[in-house]
């Protein structure tokens, strides 16, 4: 068994790639019971539900289901679905995520799902752990290995499994053909194929901004349409890393109030994909920096100021948040290293036990 004390957060950064590679070569198997189990009937609503890292790799999915595969589909924190989702859809489906298998407001989900008669599915990479008990089918995450306690290859091979998953089901229901099918997830490898050198030049980036960067003690992530998934997955990232307040904003939603709390103790970093709402997003940066003298910095694939991070990105609207989040998940690990923080240690390895949110 690997020692785990050789494993740092950036292997796994560096390893997310390759990971997709190996999901798509081996998809068959990994995705050929879920498939026979979802892929006949009358699919008419699905659910997608985990939490934290799970969650964001939902949402980073969506899309995929409901361009592609034509579905409603809902991303729900599991213990929301638990609680307040009451209306459901005869032919409805749920899908449970949790990388380590034991989250048990996700098992308390599925089990909710499976008392209306829904049809569900797991998504785990740890097989031996309760998550598959409580689900009529279960998907590997075939990642291999990933100790260090902030997740990164397992988000993106989350969205990946998640993705493809939907692809297979739009064949099956003639939504898309198998030549469109195969050519989707040729834009999608395009996507992760230069994982590592965005890692590499995102490290870079981080050691020429790093004066300024790493007096932060607030920082604000924004974000919109096709990376509000990487938004939201980064900002975790960098909490968990860095270990001070860090808290991420759908892009409109933070000009409806949040702009006030600006000051030049307050460093934003801006996903910039380039769409309609592109312009707004870097205006406002502008804004922020000239008028509250804030730290702004804009993730984009096109140059906008010499200090933001711009780099070729694919672009995709299908997947680009598996390769914007690389930027931020990067910068939570150069940040935590140079804070004197080891964050592939968890701060309280019983939390989970202790507060009951781990099934054991």
């Amino acid at each position: 068994m690997t020692d785990q004390r050789n494993w740092d957060m950036y292997d796994y950064i560096l390893e997310a790639g390759e990971a997709v590679r190996n999901i798509v070569k081996d998809e068959d198997q990994i995705l050929k019971e879920a498939l026979d189990y979802s892929g006949t009937g009358d699919l008419d609503q699905i659910y997608i539900v985990g939490s934290g890292t799970s969650y964001h790799a939902g949402l980073a999915a969506k899309r995929v289901f409901e361009k592609i595969l034509k579905i409603r589909t809902d991303c729900e924190y599991a213990l929301e679905f638990v609680d307040n989702v009451e209306l459901f859809t005869r032919n409805a489906l749920v899908i449970g995520i949790s990388q380590a298998g034991r989250s048990s407001s996700t098992i308390a989900a599925l089990d909710k799902a499976r008392m209306n008669h829904l049809k569900t599915i797991a998504i785990t990479a740890e097989l031996d752990h309760p998550l598959k008990d409580h689900a009529d089918v279960t998907i590997p995450l075939a990642i291999g290995p990933e100790y260090a306690g902030p997740k990164t290859k397992g988000f993106i091979g989350t969205i990946a499994t998640l993705d493809l998953l939907a692809l297979n089901l739009a064949v099956r229901r003639k939504t898309i053909t198998e030549n469109e099918k195969q050519s989707f997830i040729a834009r999608m490898l395009a996507t992760t194929d230069h994982i590592p050198d965005i890692a590499d030049k995102a490290s870079e980036w981080y050691k020429a901004n790093k004066k300024d960067l790493i007096q932060c003690r607030r920082m604000i992530v924004l974000g919109y349409g096709p990376n509000i998934g990487a938004m939201k997955e980064g900002t975790l990232k960098l909490f968990e890393a860095v270990r001070y307040s860090v808290t991420g904003y759908e892009t409109e939603e933070f000009m409806h109030g949040g702009y006030h709390s600006v000051n030049d103790g307050t460093w934003i970093i801006s996903l910039c994909f380039p769409d309609y709402h592109m312009e707004r997003a870097v205006r406002m940066n502008q804004y922020f920096t000239q008028h509250r003298h804030a730290h702004c910095y804009c993730v984009s694939s096109q140059t906008i100021n010499h200090s933001d991070f711009c780099y070729p990105f694919a672009d995709d609207e299908l997947f680009a948040a598996m390769e914007y989040v690389v930027v931020l998940q990067v910068l939570a690990r150069r940040m935590s290293q140079d804070l004197g923080i080891d964050c592939n240690v968890s701060e309280d390895p019983d939390f989970h036990r202790f507060m009951g949110s781990y099934t054991y």
